[in-house]
């Protein structure tokens, strides 16, 4: 049996076959080496039997190193149980129960146990991913793996990828080599974000009105969704609103929000009219559906407008106090009304909702209306005194996904004063406890064992100036920042200086 997975060629030590580092390695002497007639050998039981996902996982890594380490013509075989014993150089997995890889706090855990033949134990069929990824990488990096035990496991339980493609076109197929690269460094998510001001860039049949000229057809979208389904990468739909909506709103400026002299907040919409909330709803549900098995949708919620601000728009808490009936209530009180509406539309239909952090709970607002907890907070920025620090969203019973935009956006053209990220720069001083803090303030950072609610990190990609980079720049660029956060946000700080 073969691979219909395309062979990529391209070994180096930051090209795309390069994996991150690992947490144990307890070594007992003696080198293993892969046979030229290798098999794979699937050990039966109630997890492997019939189990055509752990077949096709697989089938696609080894598919990738045909060539590199056996003959180009050498068909995988893979074999389910049987009387025949393991050979020397062959490769054995066995999917087990949760419990049965040891105390790993992590269904991402995987032992390789290496002696005549490597040994795979892993409680799902991501973690035999990971650890056919890493035992192959250490065999084309050297020819050879040093017989003993492999023991490893993820500190972050979410490791992320996240692309800006409202701003900028990314095509399908550069979309899909990001999927094989964050497959090989072992990020489980990624998060699509297509919708801008200055684009709208997925197609759409309830509004078509509001695409981009140049946009991804829901068919191009649909083969992204299978792809990063195949490398166990988990996809998250990202519509911002109420702000960022610029593209959107250029039919209908009717949705617009507007100042007391008559002025347009530009990308904002106008909240306090349900027409304008209906259709982002109406967009939403198209894609919920487009996005049906996804876990997680992100609202956005950041930049709506100035939040310092909202006595300049007083119909916000005209809204707040004659149709939301709160005494005393103000503009942010019909923006986190907003805020909720959408989330609890969504978790009616099963979703986890996220929103940004810069817009909640801040200082210089009195917020009469609670953010719902369940909604997850992706902490990007402290940049002005008033928004919360970590440490108060975290006290509100929330989540929080750690995007450090200091250490971790990629931001094209280096735009708003960014500079392009660096693995130098990440490996010397972030690691997925550190999150982003204004200047002379004190340090957001958990350094030692980090909260449970810390679920996550994430790598951005923005694309601001669009045509700053090309696609081939933005994939050179990304290529070792990306890898340095993968690596630490899978060891944690313990190890970031190794």
């Amino acid at each position: 049996m073969s691979m219909d997975e395309p062979l990529d060629h391209n070994v180096s030590n930051n090209g795309p076959l390069t994996c991150v580092q690992q947490q144990i390695a307890a070594v007992s002497g003696g080198q293993w080496r892969l046979s030229a007639g290798f098999k794979a050998r699937i050990v039966d039981n109630a997890r492997s039997d019939n189990n055509s996902v752990l077949n096709e996982t697989v089938f696609m890594v080894l598919g990738q190193f045909s060539g590199i380490l056996t003959p180009a013509d050498h068909i995988i075989t893979l074999v389910h149980g049987g009387v025949e014993p393991p050979a020397s150089g062959d490769i054995v997995i066995e999917l087990t129960d949760y419990e049965a890889t040891g105390e790993l706090d992590s269904q991402e855990a995987y032992v390789i146990d290496i002696g005549t033949y490597a040994k795979i134990t892993a409680s799902s069929e991501r973690a035999v991913m990971y650890a056919l990824w890493t035992l192959l990488q250490r065999l084309a990096d050297d020819g050879s793996v040093s017989c003993g035990t492999i023991t490893d496991y993820p500190v972050m339980p979410e490791r992320a990828l996240h692309i800006d493609i409202g701003r900028k076109f990314y095509s399908e197929d550069w979309l899909l080599e990001r999927i094989r690269e964050m497959s090989r460094l072992r990020l489980n998510t990624l998060q699509l974000h297509f919708s801008e001001n200055e684009g709208f860039r997925l197609m759409s049949e309830s509004h078509p009105e509001v695409v981009s000229e140049q946009a991804l057809s829901k068919q191009e979208m649909k083969a992204i969704i299978y792809a990063a389904r195949r490398y166990h990468i988990d996809i998250i739909p990202s519509l911002d609103s109420p702000g960022h909506l610029g593209q959107a709103l250029r039919t209908h400026p009717e949705w617009l929000l507007k100042d007391a002299a008559g002025n347009p907040a530009p990308g904002a919409l106008d909240i306090t009219n349900p027409a304008a909330r209906r259709f982002v709803l109406e967009l939403i549900d198209e894609y919920a559906e487009l996005f049906a098995g996804s876990r997680y949708f992100h609202i956005g919620g950041d930049e709506f407008i100035n939040f310092a601000e909202f006595d300049k728009y007083p119909q916000l808490a005209e809204y707040a106090q004659n149709v939301l009936n709160i005494s005393g209530g103000t503009g942010v009180d019909t923006y986190i009304d907003y805020l909720n509406e959408v989330a609890e539309h969504l978790e009616s239909k099963g979703w986890t909702v996220r929103a940004w952090n810069d817009g909640l709970y801040r200082a210089d607002q009195t917020q009469r209306v609670a953010p719902k907890p369940s909604i997850q907070i992706t902490y990007w920025t402290k940049w002005h005194p008033m928004m919360a620090p970590v440490e108060d969203i975290l006290a509100k019973g929330h989540q929080v996904i750690n995007y450090n935009d200091g250490y971790l956006y990629y931001v094209l053209g280096e735009h708003a004063g960014y500079k392009y990220p660096t693995s130098d720069k990440i490996r010397a001083s972030w690691h997925p406890g550190l999150f982003p803090n204004r200047t002379g303030e004190a340090k957001q950072e958990y350094a030692g064992t980090y909260p449970h609610e810390l679920i996550g990190t994430t790598f951005s990609i923005w694309s601001d100036k669009p045509e700053a980079q090309s696609e081939a720049e933005v994939a050179a660029g990304l290529r070792g920042p990306l890898r340095a956060m993968a690596e630490l946000a899978w060891l944690g700080k313990q190890d970031a200086a190794e």
